[in-house]
């Protein structure tokens, strides 16, 4: 088989014969053969003849073909952030933010906001003042600053006991106007009591977003009409890190905090659950190294 597929080569190509000699027609007299070739004159109207332009189509062709593929890259972006469906924007988490600053400032702009926020009665004054500071307390008319915590499992039982650095915590006192700074007007009712866990809650959770270095927040409470002795609410970054992960509105829906003879059901549960476990009584106790250490019992 192999032998039918061998190509037989063909014969060379005959060369092709040499043109025969024309005859001039008659009539028509023979120029004589020029001394040397020179180009023909142009007439006045002729146009001339040009040399052929260096063509650039293949480079002009790519870089157009790059811009192309740009532009209909970002405008299929564009297309896709406007018109894809069910695309939004992230909601800001709150609809109001203390000015930038150092972590003092933010507090007390954050103290002063949220205090205006909560009153005794509609139009009335103000359900308590919050007053923002380093972690310190008053003992009579010294302030002591608080260099640890000490949170205790069970009242008056160190088994378990957990300790931190106070460092990096903000300390907020929601004072009224009675003695030893308890709410002077209205009744000490358990709808009342929500309400300022309810403004100590909302403060904690504005500092935590908005004063990334603080870690903790120790709210002061007032103390029931008659009484000296203050609870205090006790709240550390990670007990709240699913209400910094979603706007501030999905953990207390109401646009206006109720009043203190208002019914709240809509955020009484998330109020219990996110603040009770975190109420305490306090005892401090001195440092050798100076200061003292705020020592936590569960409130019961």
């Amino acid at each position: 088989m192999s032998d039918d597929l061998a190509a037989t080569p063909e014969a060379a190509p005959e060369a092709p014969a040499a043109p025969e000699a024309v005859t001039p027609t008659e009539g028509v007299t023979q120029a004589e053969p020029a001394a040397a070739e020179t180009p023909p004159e142009r007439e006045a109207n002729e146009v001339p003849i040009l040399a052929a332009p260096k063509r650039y189509t293949l480079r002009f062709a790519l870089a157009y073909t790059a811009l192309g593929i740009t532009l209909a890259a970002a405008l299929t972006g564009l297309i896709v952030l406007v018109i894809r469906p069910g695309h939004h924007a992230s909601p800001p988490w709150s609809t109001w933010k203390p000015p930038a600053g150092n972590s003092q400032k933010v507090a007390a702009e954050i103290a002063d906001h949220v205090a205006h926020r909560y009153r005794l009665k509609e139009n009335g004054q103000q359900l308590v003042a919050v007053i923002a500071s380093k972690p310190q307390v008053t003992s009579g008319t010294q302030n002591i600053a608080i260099k640890a915590v000490a949170v205790r499992k069970a009242p008056q039982s160190n088994t378990g006991i957990a300790i931190y650095g106070a460092d990096k915590m903000e300390d907020y006192s929601l004072c009224g106007l009675g003695a030893h700074c308890s709410i002077a007007t209205g009744q000490a009712t358990e709808l009342r009591g929500r309400l300022v866990r309810r403004e100590a809650l909302e403060i904690a959770l504005y500092t935590f977003k908005f004063a990334p270095s603080v870690d903790s927040v120790a709210a002061f409470m007032p103390p029931p009409p008659g009484q000296s002795s203050s609870p205090i609410l006790y709240l550390r970054k990670d007990d709240l890190k699913q209400q910094l992960q979603q706007p501030l509105s999905k953990t207390l829906p109401l646009a206006t905090p109720p009043l203190p003879t208002a019914p709240d059901n809509v955020e009484r549960s998330t109020i219990d659950k996110l603040t009770l476990p975190h109420m305490f009584t306090y005892e401090l106790t001195a440092l050798q190294t100076g200061g003292a250490a705020l020592i936590l019992d569960p409130a019961t």
